[in-house]
Parts: structure tokens; C-alpha cells; sequence
């Protein structure tokens, strides 16, 4: 601002010193606000602005104009009261116009100087609340992390959680394709083992038609040798002279009274016995080989379930009954349904394959040759052999005929007392 515009007396000024005062306030207020920011000069702008419309109306053509009573700028309408008489005052009041201005200076240094007081306070406040607003920002950056964090976390839950259902419906699946597989072998062992009893049932059929036909062999054998002893030794008793012929007709007599004496059984028990005999050592030697087949093929292998062995189990068990009962000739016992779960590798005993069979009743009738042949099991051709089955042949047969002549009567048997 220039120094002669705010001197000039007051009835001198004009709207165009009004209009510079204006321009000059105007930047000064410009640079406040630039400096301190617009809120430091927010109140103080409308107030000059009206002063300076006041200026303006009293240097204009409406001067003698006064506002109305309830103006909110009071203190500017007596602030021009006082520029009135001081207008009237002009002839010898120069000097004082001076002095009203350098009091106005003073007010306006003082309103500024309140100003400054006032945007310093209201800087403070504002760094307050910049510092809260930090403050919350800086709680709320805490609570979104924390949300943050929670949310991963979860997604990291339930990722593993879905990694192990699937995990888990994997081996569901494995294990089913394992349960059918299983299933289709089970399947496979039962129509292999119905296919082995079918093979088994038509071997033990040729086996006991040979045999009746081996017996029938045999006995015609022993029949015709008998008859061609005996027509041998009536060829040579009709050859000899008359006088031997009575010393011969005692060994004939007495050959005929041990005959009589010592045949304990006829033709047709003989035949029954053998054939029982030989079926029994049949159906032993393929029970023999089923138990070893199941425990080479099935047993010994470890992805074999529970489930087929416990049938291979209940199967065994079934027919090692049934063996049973057709060696000891009892009739066979219903199955139970709280039967014990027992190891089918049993120790040796009467039940086992290796082991030997309880002696029948027929062994009884045999008893001496029995011994015999127990005896020389001893030596390693008769141990090696032990497990396959024998069928007698006709020498064997005249060997239990002399036996039976022999040794029976000399036994304490009942048939040894019957006279000849």
C-alpha cells in the first residue's frame, strides 16, 4: 500500500481510494491465508469486506444513507459516526485525522495480532486432530491387519481341511478298488476251488472204479492160483504110487483142517476190507494234497483279506470234520454257530494232515501185520514214502492169508479156539 492513500483526509477520499484499500487488503489477506492457511483469515474477510462496502456508500453519491439498527457490524456504524464529525471538524481537525487513523492502525495491528493468537490455536488444534486422526487411522490399519490375519488363517484351515477330505476320499476310493478287487479274486478262488472239488470227485470216482477192478483182478488172481495148487497137487497125488498115496492124504487133510481152521474171513469181507482200506488211504492222500495247495497258494500269501480267510478257515474246518467222521464211522456233527476262532495252522495232532490218522476199527482185525509194517516205517525208504497211499496186490493178499493162518490162532483170538 502506498503511504499518501491512507493519509488523505476523510473528506477527500473517493470511491477509487476505496477500491485501492480494497485491492491492498485484498493481497495482504492473500498472503495471510498462503501463510497461516484460509481458515486463519475465514472470520476476518466478511468484516472488511463490509467496512469497506461502508467505505464505498459513504464516499459515493449516498452518503447521507444510514444502514438499519439491526446490522451485525455495530461497531463499523460508529466508526463512521465518528468519520462524520470528523468530516465536520475538517477546517482545524487535520492534525486528528492523523491521530483517528494511527488508532485504527492500532486496533487493526491488535485484530491481527488476535487473529494470529486464534490460527495459532486453531493450528494446535488442528495438529490435534491430525494426531487422532493418525491415531485412529493407525488403529483401524491395526484392526484390518488383524482381519487380515484372521482371514488367512482361516483360508489356511480350510485349504488343509479340504486337502485332507480330498486325501481322504482318495484312499476311500483306493480302498474300494482294493474291496472289489479282492472281491473279483475271492470270486476267482471259489470257481477254482469248485472246479478243483468237481476234478477231485471225478478222480476219486476213476480212482474207485480201478480199484474195485484192481480187487476183482486180485481175487480172480488168488482164485486161480488156488485152483492151480490144487489141481497140482491132485495131478501129483494121481501120479504117485498107491502106497504114497495114503502116507499124502494126511499133509492134504491137514492142509484142508488149517484151511478151514485159520480162514477167518470169506472172500467177499476180505475184498470189503481192502477197498475200505484203500478208500481211506485215497481220500487221505488228496485231503493231503487240498491242505498243502491251500497253504502253499493262499496262506503264504500276505495281501490274502481276513474275509477269505476266514472262509478258507470255516472250509478247512468243515471238511477235516467230515473226514473225521467218515474215518471213524460216526455221522457227521451240525455246525455250530458259536464255534471257536482257532489258528488253522495247527500243531501236529490227529486233526492235522502230517499227523497220522486214529487207527481204525479194521486195523484191528489186522493188528500183527499192522506191527509189522510200523516197524519197518522205521528205516528211510518206508519214512519217505508214508505219505502216499498203497493198494494191495495179490501177493500182499496171500502174505495176510499166511499171516492169518499163522499167526492168528497163535493171538488169542476168539476164532482160534473153533475146532477144524
Amino acid at each position: 500500500m502506498e503511504a499518501p492513500l491512507w493519509r488523505t483526509p476523510a473528506g477527500l477520499l473517493a470511491p477509487e481510494h476505496v477500491y485501492c484499500m480494497a485491492r491492498a487488503l485484498g493481497s495482504e489477506l492473500q498472503r495471510l491465508s498462503g501463510s497461516f492457511g484460509p481458515e486463519a483469515v475465514a472470520g476476518l474477510v466478511p468484516q472488511v469486506v463490509r467496512l469497506l462496502e461502508l467505505l464505498e456508500a459513504l464516499t459515493g453519491p449516498a452518503a447521507g444513507a444510514e444502514c438499519p439498527r439491526g446490522d451485525p457490524a455495530e461497531t463499523l456504524l460508529r466508526t463512521v459516526q465518528s468519520l462524520r464529525g470528523e468530516r465536520r471538524r475538517e477546517d482545524g481537525g487535520a492534525p486528528g485525522c492523523y491521530g483517528d487513523l494511527e488508532q485504527k492502525l492500532l486496533e487493526m495491528q491488535r485484530k491481527e495480532h488476535h487473529l494470529q493468537n486464534r490460527l495459532a490455536q486453531l493450528e494446535e488444534e488442528n495438529q490435534k486432530a491430525l494426531v487422532q486422526l493418525a491415531e485412529s487411522q493407525s488403529q483401524e490399519d491395526s484392526t484390518l491387519r488383524k482381519e487380515r490375519e484372521v482371514m488367512l488363517r482361516l483360508k489356511e484351515v480350510v485349504d488343509k481341511q479340504r486337502d485332507q477330505i480330498r486325501a481322504q476320499a482318495h484312499e476311500i476310493g483306493c480302498k474300494t478298488r482294493d474291496t472289489e478287487a479282492l472281491q473279483e479274486q475271492l470270486a476267482r478262488f471259489m470257481s477254482m476251488n469248485e472246479e478243483l472239488r468237481h476234478k477231485l470227485a471225478v478222480v476219486q470216482a476213476q480212482l474207485k472204479s480201478a480199484l474195485r477192478t484192481k480187487e476183482d483182478l486180485e481175487t480172480a488172481a488168488l482164485e486161480n492160483r488156488r485152483e492151480m495148487d490144487r489141481l497140482g497137487r491132485a495131478v501129483a497125488a494121481a501120479e504117485t504110487p498107491p502106497r504114497a498115496m495114503d502116507g499124502a492124504a494126511s499133509p492134504d487133510q491137514d492142509l484142508r483142517r488149517r484151511e478151514r481152521g485159520g480162514s477167518f474171513f470169506s472172500k467177499e469181507e476180505l475184498q470189503q476190507i481192502l477197498q475200505e482200506r484203500n478208500e481211506l488211504k485215497t481220500s487221505l492222500f488228496l485231503v493231503q494234497e487240498e491242505l498243502a495247495y491251500y497253504q502253499r497258494e493262499l496262506l503264504n500269501d500276505e495281501r490274502i483279506p481276513g474275509l477269505l480267510l476266514d472262509a478258507v478257515k470255516s472250509t478247512i474246518k468243515k471238511q477235516r470234520k467230515k473226514i473225521r467222521a467218515k474215518m471213524l464211522g460216526t455221522a457227521e456233527e451240525p455246525a455250530s454257530s458259536d464255534e471257536d476262532e482257532s489258528p488253522w495252522l495247527l500243531s501236529p495232532s490227529t486233526d492235522c494232515v502230517d499227523s497220522r490218522p486214529p487207527e481204525s476199527r479194521i486195523r484191528s482185525f489186522f493188528g500183527l501185520w499192522y506191527r509189522n509194517s510200523s516197524s519197518s516205517s522205521k528205516d528211510p525208504s518206508a519214512s519217505a514214502s508214508s505219505g502216499m497211499w498203497e493198494i494191495i496186490d495179490h501177493q500182499d493178499v496171500g502174505f495176510l492169508q499166511e499171516e492169518e493162518e499163522e499167526g492168528m490162532p497163535d493171538c488169542g483170538s476168539p476164532a482160534g479156539t473153533l475146532p477144524p
